[in-house]
C-alpha cells in the first residue's frame, strides 16, 4: 500500500512538471487574420507571443503566415510547424476576415473555429478592406500586441455606437438565423493605423459588397434599438446651398441620452410587407457654433430640422439594405412570427426587395450646456 501511494505521488509530480513544461513553451496566438489567394486557398496570418526567458525579458512577438486548403490546415497545422512548441489559441483577441474571402460562406470558412472548444468565442470579429493580414503586420502601439490594439479599436467603436459588439459567439447563431442577416464591423488600413470603416452588409452568410458608412452605422444601430454608452450624432442642419460648400456654423452635434423604438410589421391586402419604424430620442447639444440657444422656439426649430435630416437618412439606409438584399433589421423574423401561413408562400429573396419601409425619427433637445 505504501509503495502504491509513493507511485501515485510520483506520477502526479511528473505530470505536473510536464504540464509546466508545456505552458513554458506554449506559443500563444493574440490575433488571427484569414485571406484567400487566386487558387482559392486559405492564407492564415497570426501574431504569436512567446513567454519571456528566465531573466524576465519581455515576451517575443512574431508574425507568421501559412497557406492551406482549410483554416484548420493553414492555421493550426502549417503555422504550428513554424514555431518551437505547441500552439495555443486561448488568448486570440481578434479574428479578421479579408474582404475577398468574406464574400464566401462564412459559416463554412469559420467551421473549425466554431467547433473547437479551445478557440475563445469572445474573440472580436471584423471584415477588413483589402487583405486582413496587413492589419496583423501593423507596428505595435505602445506595449500592446496587434490583437490588443485591434480589439480596443473595435471595443471603442462599440462603446460609441458605431458598430455592434461582434464576437465569434454572437456571430455563429446569426449565420444560422433565417430571419436576420448580420452586419459585421469593417476595418481598413490607413497609413500605419487601423480605422473603423462602418458595417458590412451580409446575405446568405456572405458579404454582399455593400456597406454602411460610420455615420449610417450609428443610425442603423439606433434603428435596431441598440445604443452604446456614448452616441454623438453630428449633422449639417442647413438646407442644401447651391455652392455645395460646408460651413462649420451649420453643424449641430447632439449626444443622444434616451432612445425609444417601436417597430411594426404587417402584410397589406395586396400581400406586400409594410414596415413602420418610429424612433423617439432625447439629446443634449454638444456643439453648435452659432450659440443662439436661449430661445425655446429656436430649440424647437433645431429639434425639428435635426429630426428631418436623420429621418431622411434612415429611409435611405433601408433602401440600401434592400439593394443589398440584406435583412439586417430582422423583418423576416417578424413575418415568420406573426404571419406564418403567408411566410410559407413567400419567396423572401424577391419579396424583401418589394417591402415598403417608412422610418420616422424624432429628436427632442433637452439641454444645451452651460451657455445659452
Amino acid at each position: 500500500m505504501k509503495k502504491l501511494m509513493i507511485g501515485c505521488l510520483s506520477l502526479l509530480l511528473l505530470s505536473g512538471c510536464n504540464y509546466r513544461n508545456e505552458l513554458k513553451n506554449l506559443q500563444l496566438i493574440y490575433a488571427a487574420a484569414i485571406d484567400t489567394n487566386d487558387q482559392q486557398e486559405i492564407i492564415a496570418t497570426v501574431t504569436v507571443q512567446s513567454p519571456g526567458g528566465k531573466e524576465r525579458t519581455a515576451p517575443v512577438h512574431e508574425v507568421l503566415t501559412a497557406t492551406g486548403p482549410t483554416l484548420q490546415d493553414a492555421l493550426l497545422k502549417k503555422i504550428g510547424l513554424q514555431i518551437a512548441g505547441p500552439i495555443g489559441t486561448s488568448k486570440n483577441q481578434v479574428t479578421l476576415i479579408g474582404e475577398k474571402l468574406a464574400k464566401k460562406d462564412l459559416a463554412e470558412i469559420l467551421d473549425a473555429s466554431f467547433r473547437s472548444s479551445n478557440v475563445p468565442m469572445l474573440s472580436k470579429v471584423s471584415i477588413v478592406r483589402g487583405k486582413a493580414g496587413d492589419l496583423i503586420r501593423l507596428d505595435r502601439i505602445g506595449s500592446a500586441t496587434a490583437g490588443e490594439y485591434l480589439r480596443k479599436i473595435l471595443k471603442s467603436a462599440s462603446y460609441e455606437t458605431m458598430v455592434p459588439s461582434m464576437t465569434l459567439h454572437s456571430l455563429y447563431p446569426m449565420l444560422h438565423d433565417a430571419g436576420r442577416d448580420p452586419a459585421i464591423p469593417i476595418l481598413r488600413k490607413e497609413s500605419d493605423k487601423a480605422v473603423v470603416d462602418g458595417l458590412a452588409l451580409m446575405h446568405a452568410r456572405r458579404f454582399t459588397g455593400f456597406s454602411l458608412t460610420p455615420e449610417q452605422s450609428m443610425l442603423y444601430l439606433l434603428m435596431n434599438g441598440k445604443k452604446g454608452d456614448i452616441c454623438v450624432i453630428t449633422r449639417n442642419i442647413k438646407e442644401r446651398s447651391s455652392n455645395g460648400k460646408n460651413n462649420p456654423l451649420d453643424y449641430l452635434a447632439l449626444n443622444i441620452s434616451n432612445l425609444e423604438r417601436k417597430k411594426e410589421v404587417w402584410i397589406d391586402a395586396e400581400g406586400h410587407v409594410q414596415i413602420q419604424l418610429n424612433l423617439s430620442m432625447k439629446g443634449r447639444v454638444i456643439e453648435y457654433a452659432k450659440g443662439d440657444l436661449g430661445d425655446k422656439q429656436k430649440i424647437e426649430q433645431l429639434s425639428k430640422r435635426f429630426s428631418e435630416v436623420i429621418t431622411e437618412e434612415g429611409n435611405e439606409i433601408c433602401k440600401l439594405l434592400q439593394q443589398a438584399n440584406s435583412d439586417a433589421l430582422g423583418i423576416a423574423r417578424d413575418v415568420m412570427a406573426f404571419y406564418p401561413n403567408q411566410w410559407k408562400r413567400m419567396d423572401w429573396e424577391t419579396d424583401y426587395a418589394k417591402s415598403n419601409f417608412k422610418v420616422v425619427m424624432k429628436v427632442e433637445i433637452i439641454g444645451h450646456g452651460i451657455i445659452n
